[in-house]
């Protein structure tokens, strides 16, 4: 079944490219025809140009399934301000309620993980979904196909493993490591850190049983 979808596939592609050359050739034979074409590339590309300058900047998108997942999209080429802005994420996490959410598989809960965001090609077949999957998946450790953040450690960039802290015990400590595609680059020891709000079911059950 592989290999006949893969012809098709091929087929699909040869079919195209010959269908390009062809629509190509009949547009140049006429000088309107190409001058529309050159217009229309060189829109594309100022559209192009306009669309890095001014939409393609760095954000964080948190998992709905994984409140301490964050993907970042169109991180910032200087490594500085990528992991400046990953520590000031880490604090600001801390601080806000925690939403019900599930824990990732393999990992501990008392961890905020970042990844690159990234998403695989839409038409491709055999490739896997990308890490954009988890913003509004769980986890598929079974069956045909298997997504497991774990298969993604090249597109990892931070995370920051958290506790009480010794000498405060309201407040918490841990350490920030940040990643490349070979491992961890660099680390950091954050503290004193404001201690993480109950979640919305941690709060359910704490009115629900005050003894606790």
């Amino acid at each position: 079944m592989e290999i006949v979808l893969i012809v098709f596939l091929l087929l699909m592609l040869i079919g195209s490219l010959f269908g390009a050359v062809r629509i190509s050739q009949w547009i140049l034979k006429n000088k309107t025809r190409a001058r529309i074409l050159y217009a229309t590339l060189i829109l594309g590309v100022i559209g192009i140009g306009i669309h890095h300058l001014f939409y393609k900047h760095m954000r964080f998108i948190r998992s709905e399934v994984y409140p301490n997942l964050y993907l970042v999209q169109y991180p910032d080429e200087d490594n500085n301000v990528l992991q400046q802005a990953i520590r000031q994420r880490v604090i600001t996490h801390l601080k806000s309620e925690f939403p019900v959410g599930k824990t990732l598989a393999y990992e501990k809960q008392s961890t905020i993980f970042f990844y690159q965001y990234y998403k695989a090609f839409p038409i491709s077949v055999f490739q896997d979904e990308g890490t954009a999957y988890f913003i509004d998946n769980e986890e598929d450790l079974g069956g045909m196909v298997t997504e497991e953040l774990g298969m993604y450690r090249r597109y990892k960039l931070a995370e920051f493993n958290y506790t009480p802290c010794q000498a405060e015990a309201p407040l918490h400590c841990g350490e920030l490591r940040y990643f490349d595609e070979h491992g961890v680059v660099k680390s950091d020891r954050l503290s004193n850190l404001v201690a993480p709000a109950k979640t919305t079911k941690d709060a359910i059950n704490t009115a629900a049983n005050p003894e606790f």
